[in-house]
């Protein structure tokens, strides 16, 4: 039996050895070698949609995939046989590097660190920043310390992610489909959004991509948002109505926003976001670094082998 794994990140594959199988490195962006198209088992990360279209109409032994990206969509539209292909996802492996990007984005956010970079790039000193600074002024994002952060999106990132922001001294809410107490945090269901976000000084979104979640931060939501609140995305840009938020941005109606994700990536070069105002942009950056995916791929080869039910399957 062989085993595939990608070569777009390193992998400590020790830990996959004593398995009786074979393991071989291969190529994301070119298709699967003749020597290795009889393989059963498929480790994807990054994939070209070429590459991964190839794997599905030549791998006719294939009897399971590990992809290492929390949400498989490019394996999902290859083209794999579901009814004898097993497909697992990543899912747990992104939630600290998102989480302490989401944290950066928020500091970013509310010490204002994009600002001084700016008038520093000027060669100007920002001396309204600095010096003497009230503490916790009503009506400002200035400190998560007493801060109501509403994450919308309650799942393994945002267990990861809230606990760091009490530790600091915010009052973290979250918001999901269903209502409960998930982790020691209370979670509102989505009809509540008209009661929280008026209280609301930075809304982070984790919200997966779904037609149920398009657009989900629309106008009429932004409206509610206090001015001075912010908003994070690190979910997946269709969530957010980007007219709608740049709009909110040029007219000042609320705070600021922090975009990790959009709707079209690159971001075009003719988007105006690039120019809004208090708006903070990184490139999809959050995630991209699957952390202890050897131990995801060990344990669910070492449930197939026995039969058993895998982690993370579709």
């Amino acid at each position: 039996m062989k085993l595939l794994y990608p070569t777009s990140l390193y992998l400590d594959t020790k830990s996959l050895e004593g398995f009786s199988v074979e393991l071989h490195p291969y190529d994301v962006t070119l298709p699967i070698p003749e020597s290795l198209i009889d393989a059963e088992f498929l480790v994807t990360w990054s994939n070209k949609a070429t590459n991964l279209r190839d794997a599905a109409s030549r791998m006719k032994n294939l009897r399971w995939i590990q992809s290492l990206a929390a949400g498989p969509n490019d394996v999902l539209a290859a083209g794999f046989d579901a009814s004898r292909v097993a497909i697992t996802t990543g899912s747990g492996l992104h939630d600290e590097t998102v989480a302490e990007h989401t944290l950066g984005m928020l500091l970013n956010a509310a010490r204002r660190f994009y600002e001084m970079r700016d008038f520093q790039s000027r060669g100007e000193w920002p001396a309204h920043l600095g010096g003497a600074q009230p503490d916790r002024a009503p009506g400002t994002f200035r400190t998560l310390k007493g801060a109501n952060v509403t994450i919308w999106g309650f799942g393994n990132i945002a267990k990861t992610l809230a606990p760091v922001l009490t530790a600091l001294g915010a009052n973290v809410t979250g918001v999901a489909r269903s209502a409960g107490v998930r982790h020691g945090f209370e979670v509102i269901a989505e009809d509540r959004l008209p009661e929280i976000l008026p209280k609301t000084d930075a809304l982070v979104m984790i919200l997966p991509g779904s037609a149920s979640t398009n657009g989900a931060l629309s106008a009429e939501r932004l409206a509610l948002l206090p001015s001075h609140a912010w908003v994070v995305n690190v979910g997946r840009g269709t969530s957010v109505d980007e007219d709608a938020l740049l709009d909110a941005l040029e007219k000042g109606s609320i705070g600021g926003a922090a975009l990790d994700v959009f709707s079209a990536e690159p971001l075009p070069k003719e988007s105006k976001l690039y120019a809004a105002p208090n708006l903070i942009l990184s490139p999809h950056a959050a995630g991209g670094r699957p952390r202890e995916a050897e131990a995801l791929i060990a344990y669910n080869l070492r449930r197939l082998l026995a039969g058993q039910e895998l982690k993370n399957i579709i």
